[in-house]
């Protein structure tokens, strides 16, 4: 009898034992979530955490939280997950929230309405495609963790994960993930 849904214990487990083809889509999460473009590394954090919970995936909502609250250095605002408008996020982030949203929940609603709540605080358009893109990536990695059935962590390994994540990137944490294998 197969073992295979209590095999893995980290997305990175997954990817490794397919790294053929797994490596590619780690060197596009490296570019879209850590090369500096127009959205914050905190709010693509977010955006990744916020969409990974309405997809109920805890290993990931737990992990990018835990990222973007490192990076900015506070412990508390979590509230952005379950509340949006009561959340101490800066209003500019909450229409990205609210698009992440719709590009999740109901891609056809989308309308130019969405568009311009975002361009109103000054951001190019083509955030939007940023946005949408990251969306997407967490979608998939959200498909990747609840199919295997990738439990999530605990607190102190959210904290480590998010840590390492900050420190090494995704390459980094590949490259580590590999090197720790072949011992």
């Amino acid at each position: 009898m197969s073992n295979f849904l209590n095999k893995y214990k980290s997305v990175y487990d997954v990817f490794l034992d397919n790294w053929a083809y797994q490596n590619h889509f780690v060197s596009y999460l490296e570019s879209l979530m850590r090369q500096e473009t127009i959205l914050p590394t905190h709010v693509k954090e977010m955006i990744f955490a916020y969409v990974s919970g309405l997809n109920g995936c805890n290993y990931c909502k737990n992990i990018h939280a835990e990222i973007s609250k490192k990076i900015l250095r506070d412990n508390n605002d979590t509230n952005f997950l379950t509340d949006i408008e009561q959340s101490e996020i800066e209003e500019k982030y909450k229409p990205i929230l609210k698009l992440s949203h719709k590009v999740n929940e109901d891609i056809h609603s989308i309308s130019e309405d969405d568009v311009e709540a975002i361009l109103q605080y000054g951001f190019e358009e083509k955030v939007i495609s940023e946005i949408i893109s990251i969306c997407s990536a967490a979608q998939f990695m959200n498909t990747v963790v609840v199919a295997h059935q990738i439990k999530p962590l605990d607190q102190v390994q959210n904290i480590a994960s998010a840590k390492m994540m900050i420190d090494k990137g995704y390459d980094g944490l590949a490259n580590f993930m590999l090197k720790r294998r072949n011992k």
